[in-house]
């Protein structure tokens, strides 16, 4: 595939926020990687707790920033949560009581401008 698309685990072509970003509109069907907003507005963002048997998936996730849940030792395993989009996770974050303190989100996912402060905004609503 090239930056227009990937491939996804069922095997489906998948357009990224680069390419949706080049049409240069919405087309407001809510695009798991839509850069204008529109699905994360509809639809929202949704929250996992991060359990003993979701270790390979958290670290996955964390191999792309050079880092694994070793990195993570300062919270607590209800401090880190995964972050799902569509039913899709698209990263996770580890927390204390009121900020979200580190963030990583999946590579195709870091162009959708889903910031610390976006997510705050949904976990603690």
């Amino acid at each position: 595939m090239s930056q227009h698309s990937y491939m996804d685990e069922a095997g489906n072509a998948v357009f990224t926020s680069h390419y949706l970003k080049s049409r240069r509109h919405c087309c407001k069907s809510n695009c798991l990687h839509c850069p204008y907003g529109t699905t994360v507005k509809k639809l929202g963002i949704q929250f996992r707790d991060f359990s003993e048997d979701s270790t390979a998936e958290a670290n996955v996730i964390l191999s792309s920033f050079q880092k694994n849940l070793d990195d993570l030792k300062n919270y607590t395993v209800d401090n880190v949560k995964f972050i799902i989009l569509k039913e899709k996770v698209i990263g996770l974050f580890a927390k204390n009581h009121i900020v979200i303190k580190e963030l990583y989100l999946k590579e195709h996912f870091r162009d959708q401008d889903l910031s610390k402060e976006l997510i705050e905004s949904y976990f603690f609503a």
